[in-house]
């Protein structure tokens, strides 16, 4: 049986009235739900073929959702209740543009969130950095991306932001990196690092499990002091900013007074 005959067929039972109108809204109805739930699983299965589970606000699930809700209510509005469907669209059609000017940064967003969710170029767990703000992507949403960044703050940026705006992506996503200025007085640097690394190792192993030990890059030796990174890799982000800290306590001794910290990705 085709698309026409089914709608066919609705129309003809729904015709009969009484009980039958009644009958065919609840099955419409459940359709429409079981359809949804089927697609919004669908959806959840292919987006998360990396292993990352898409967040139940994610923008994919909520257009699928409204899209799916919007078509079962108009089949019942017009099999049911013999409502012109199309002359609601039309009139719909109408006053979108009117709405759509007063809206434009709104539909930008929701069309940034569209490219950025199916075009992949973030999606939740990832590592990134947006101009000034750096931190794990929480969820994508129709409007804007969440990001959490080390000292558990949350940014919320628009999706027009992050689809016009450089975007860099930090692997892995445990990464945490701290830019340290250590003392030049004239001890062997391998020496002084070495022990850095292994007291900075002990440190971060107390507050989180590690995926990778700390170690130090050196990126510039001056007159007043050695600048170098300092960097290594949770197994769990969650207390990033515990470990960071307790990091950079343990090789307090070794640095400068007026050393300048911050995540550096």
């Amino acid at each position: 049986m085709g698309v026409d005959q089914t709608y066919s067929f609705l129309e003809n039972f729904a015709d009969a009235g009484g009980w039958h109108v009644v009958a065919v809204g609840v099955f419409l109805a459940v359709a429409t739900l079981l359809i949804t739930h089927l697609v919004v699983k669908l959806i959840r299965r292919v987006t998360s073929l990396d292993g990352v589970p898409l967040p139940s606000s994610s923008i994919l699930v909520n257009v699928a959702r409204i899209l799916l809700y919007g078509v079962g209510a108009g089949l019942i509005l017009s099999i049911c209740f013999g409502v012109d469907v199309n002359a609601i669209i039309a009139a719909l059609g109408v006053g979108g543009i009117a709405i759509s000017l007063g809206l434009q940064d709104t539909i930008k967003n929701f069309i940034g969130g569209l490219q950025v969710t199916l075009m992949r170029i973030v999606h939740p767990d990832d590592h990134i950095i947006v101009g000034s703000v750096e931190g794990i992507v929480q969820d994508v949403t129709w409007r804007q991306t969440v990001v959490k960044d080390y000292e558990n703050s949350v940014h919320i940026i628009p999706n027009s932001v992050i689809n016009s705006t450089t975007v860099t992506k930090v692997e892995p996503a445990g990464l945490v990196s701290t830019v340290v200025v250590l003392n030049n007085d004239g001890r062997e640097v391998d020496e002084m690092i070495h022990e850095m690394e292994k007291k900075a190792r002990l440190a971060v192993q107390a507050v989180a499990p590690l995926e990778k030990d700390p170690w130090i890059l050196v990126t510039q030796i001056g007159e007043y002091g050695i600048w170098a990174k300092m960097r290594f890799v949770l197994a769990d982000t969650s207390n990033a900013r515990e470990a960071r800290d307790a990091a950079m306590r343990a090789i307090a001794p070794y640095t400068r007074n007026n050393a300048s910290d911050m995540i550096d990705g």
